[in-house]
């Protein structure tokens, strides 16, 4: 039997979408139809098939027309038949399926003619495929576009557009949420390169291969949206009987109201605000350099974004990912799964054993469980992607693997009643003095 080696693009019915290279998937696939060419195209089909998968979809297509009257015309160009009334009486079902794939090139294992009508080919197939360069398991996340009801925020003399505001928070979640290493982070930001990206691989000059990097594009398990509400640094003047005049006195607010939504179904998994309101002291450290006369208000901006970023992946992290316990060292030093810029030196964490289920009585779904508090940690070195701790209360045997920890809340300081005074006064109402 002679083998025949072709390089070949197989576009199937109805769908557009291209498959990638880099990699090629091998099938051995057998085709029937009542030609040799025909028969090639079913088993390419067949094996793009096996290699991509197959869309089907269904409709309802058959239908039974009825005619009062009808007229045929005879043209040149063929007949037009006219009808004054139709009616549809009957309905079915049919089934549509869609495949394309790129084809590097086949290579004719077996052919022969089965009867008049049929003729049967065995193909070895070279399916061009993509495999991307970081595979990961994690949960998808995407940051959409951000929402800004106002145009512009004012930030005392300066009026900063929404769109930057927007975009750093934007770009601040993105970085942050990065950092936990608990997603895969997709991005929507820059939509508009992907597709000026997309229509090179679409143009004539670029090979089949690299048009196998098309139809990639990963879809969210979760989509956090969100809205600024309030942004801006005020500046307000009080008098000081100290001094004799007035000072000046900042308060700056930011509020983000977001919601973490479960992308395939729509359903809300975490609806949350994060309102900061800072005043003079705390406004101060916004900025490295403090000069009242001409302040780095864009510094300003960048760093309450930050602090309503990190806000905003704690409480997202605490709901989905928790810190836990990774492992405990022969020594008793203990681990945890967190580390980078989230996790900080000194960091004080209270560790939990899980109880008790709760279920709620209305919906019969689980709450979560109760804890109970059975150690404190205090981390004393971060790495990247782990940091490491040791026991300041409680027992080290009962810590394990697994366990959930907590920022440990901190305790409001209280006024001490301060020292009795040992001062003493004279019946005149003066003062009297250790040598009287």
């Amino acid at each position: 039997m002679k083998k025949i080696y072709a390089s070949f693009i197989v576009v199937a019915l109805f769908c557009s979408q291209s498959f990638s290279a880099t990699k090629t998937i091998v099938r051995e696939t057998t085709g029937r139809g009542v030609n040799r060419s025909e028969a090639i195209k079913k088993a390419l089909q067949e094996a793009i098939a096996q290699a991509k998968g197959v869309k089907v979809s269904s409709g309802r297509y058959d239908f039974d027309y009825r005619s009062a009257t009808s007229d045929i015309e005879r043209k040149d160009a063929g007949k037009a038949v006219e009808f004054d009334a139709v009616s549809v009486q009957t309905e079915g079902t049919a089934l549509r399926t869609d495949i394309e794939g790129l084809i590097k090139t086949y290579e004719v294992l077996d052919e022969k003619k089965i009867d008049e009508n049929t003729y049967e080919v065995t193909l070895k197939v070279w399916v061009y495929g993509y495999e991307a360069p970081d595979k990961t398991t994690r949960t998808r996340l995407a940051v959409m576009p951000i929402r800004t009801p106002s145009e512009n925020y004012r930030f005392c003399n300066l009026v900063v557009p929404s769109w930057y505001i927007s975009q750093r928070l934007s770009q601040k979640l993105v970085m942050t949420l990065t950092e936990t290493n608990k997603f895969a982070v997709l991005d929507r930001e820059y939509i508009q390169e992907f597709a000026r990206e997309r229509n090179i691989l679409l143009s004539d000059d670029t090979s089949l291969e690299e048009k196998a990097r098309l139809g990639q594009v990963l879809g969210v398990d979760y989509m956090l949206v969100g809205t600024i509400s309030d942004a801006g640094v005020k500046e307000s003047q009080r008098m000081s009987p100290v001094i004799g005049h007035s000072i000046s006195e900042y308060e700056a607010d930011f509020n983000f109201e977001y919601r973490l939504i479960i992308g395939p179904t729509r359903e809300l998994k975490l609806v949350e605000i994060v309102a900061i309101s800072l005043e003079t002291d705390e406004v101060k450290k916004l900025v490295k350099e403090w000069e009242p006369k001409n302040l780095n208000y864009m510094e300003m901006v960048d760093n309450l974004a930050s602090k309503v970023a990190n806000k905003t992946v704690e409480t997202i992290i605490d709901r989905l990912y928790p810190v836990r316990i990774a492992s405990i060292d022969q020594n008793g030093r203990i681990i945890i799964n967190q580390g980078g810029k989230r996790i900080s030196e000194g960091l004080v964490l209270d560790v939990f054993t899980q109880a008790e289920q709760i279920i709620d009585v209305d919906t019969k779904e689980s709450l979560g469980k109760t804890e109970i508090l059975i150690a404190t940690i205090k981390v004393d070195k971060v790495a990247p992607t782990f940091s490491y701790a040791k026991l300041i209360e409680g027992d080290l045997s009962k810590v394990k693997v697994g366990l959930i920890c907590r920022n440990k809340p901190i305790e409001a300081k209280t006024t001490q009643e301060g020292l009795k005074s040992s001062i003493k006064t004279t019946p005149k109402g003066g003062v009297k003095l250790p040598f009287d």
